[in-house]
C-alpha cells in the first residue's frame, strides 16, 4: 500500500517539476505585481502537501478482541479406597473432573 502511494507521489513530483522548469514566463496581474501568483502557488502547494501527507500517514486499526476460555463444567469426584482395617471404602481424597 506504501509502495503505491510513494509511486504515485513521486510520479506528481516529477511530473509538476517538468512543468514548472519549461515555464519560464513570469505570471503578472494587471498592476504588474506578482503577488496574487505567490499566494494561488503557495495555496495550491499546501493543499497538495496536505493531501499526500494525509495519505502518508500509518492507519490505525483496533485489535480484535480476545475472549477468555470456555466456561467447563467441572465437579469434584470423591477417590475411594478400600481399607482392609474397617472393612469398607473410605474416601481418601477428590479429584476434578471436567467437562
Amino acid at each position: 500500500m506504501f509502495k503505491k502511494i510513494a509511486a504515485a507521489t513521486l510520479a506528481i513530483a516529477v511530473i509538476s517539476t517538468a512543468a514548472v522548469a519549461t515555464t519560464t514566463a513570469q505570471a503578472e496581474a494587471k498592476n504588474g505585481k506578482t503577488a496574487g501568483a505567490f499566494a494561488a502557488g503557495a495555496v495550491i502547494g499546501l493543499a497538495a502537501g496536505a493531501i499526500v501527507g494525509s495519505q502518508a500517514q500509518p492507519r490505525y486499526y483496533s485489535p480484535q478482541p480476545v475472549y477468555g476460555q470456555p466456561r467447563r463444567d467441572c465437579y469434584r469426584e470423591p477417590v475411594q479406597r478400600w481399607n482392609p482395617y474397617r472393612g469398607r471404602y473410605e474416601v481418601v481424597s477428590y479429584r476434578k473432573v471436567c467437562y
